[in-house]
């Protein structure tokens, strides 16, 4: 197994398409922004995505109130696994929901603990910004991704936040040091 976190490539996008039929048919109601975009993305050809996902990360033409974010897909080889998505820094918003890391394993591969590996090099790549710790956050009913991250954030160090409700959706957040990370 070759599991590393790159930066989104025509070389996968094979595996992706595949991918995107399987989140098109298993819609989970906590699907990330990233995803969405992928989504989008495949049915316009995939014409501006690249473009787009590197302007994010660079900041450039972002909509008020978002940060700059780098999109990662995690593969095994040439097989896309999922999507990270990794925040810069945190907006007052995303200080309570949303926080620095989100993430979403295409169906096939849930449960077999891509996301906590996938996870863990998130980590690395916001240490290697500088992020000392970043905050990953939920809606309290998504018992996996709560399993995720308490896992990981167990075993590289931080900590459980309170819990904000907003809009009636109580919203788990953890903190992980990303100096243990590797």
């Amino acid at each position: 197994m070759s599991l590393q976190l790159v930066k989104p490539n025509k070389k996968y996008l094979p595996s992706v398409r595949k991918a995107i039929a399987e989140y098109k048919s298993d819609a989970s109601k906590y699907e990330i922004s990233a995803v969405r975009n992928m989504i989008a993305a495949e049915e316009n050809g995939f014409a501006t995505y690249f473009d787009d996902v590197e302007k994010n990360s660079q900041g450039i033409g972002l909509k008020p109130g978002y940060v700059p974010n780098t999109t990662y897909w995690l593969v095994d080889n040439d097989n896309y696994i999922g999507t990270f998505d990794l925040r810069h820094h945190l907006t007052p918003n995303l200080e309570q929901i949303g926080g620095h890391i989100a993430y979403q394993i295409r169906p096939s591969a849930r449960g077999k603990g891509f996301a906590s590996r996938g996870l863990k090099l998130c980590l690395e790549k916001a240490k290697d910004m500088g992020i000392k710790q970043v905050l990953v956050t939920c809606n309290a009913e998504n018992t996996a991704s709560y399993g995720t991250m308490s896992k990981v954030m167990l075993e590289v160090g931080g900590y459980e936040d309170e819990t904000i409700k907003k809009d009636n959706i109580i919203e788990k957040r953890v903190w992980i040091n990303t100096q243990k990370s590797r």
